[in-house]
């Protein structure tokens, strides 16, 4: 193994090195990607056990946590109508908007 001090002057390499050296550099970073996840994988699984909870559990409380976190605007007349600020507006925001009131009065 190559330590951090040593540089390759990659001019002095013919071609079949150059690829050589690619291939395995190719190799060695997809290896250390399936390694991280593994680990993150891990962790996760270790967590989750502690938590009395399945994998399964935690992804979908996240993914309703994510979908509260990403709420940008709130009808005033009706809490349960939201809209993140991506795509269409929707329609008590366009009436609301139409009848003179500002986006900002819906922020959260």
């Amino acid at each position: 193994m190559m330590s951090k001090n040593n540089v390759i002057d990659l001019n002095n390499l013919n071609v079949d090195e150059l690829r050589a050296i690619t291939e395995n550099a190719q190799q060695l970073i997809a290896q250390k990607q399936h390694q991280r996840l593994y680990d993150a994988y891990m962790q996760f699984e270790k967590i989750a056990e502690e938590s009395e909870a399945s994998i399964e559990e935690i992804l979908q409380a996240g993914e309703k946590l994510e979908k509260k976190r990403s709420i940008k605007y709130r009808n005033t007349s009706n809490n349960e109508e939201t809209w993140t600020g991506r795509g269409r507006k929707p329609t008590w925001l366009v009436d609301a908007l139409a009848a003179g009131r500002k986006l900002e009065d819906f922020a959260i």
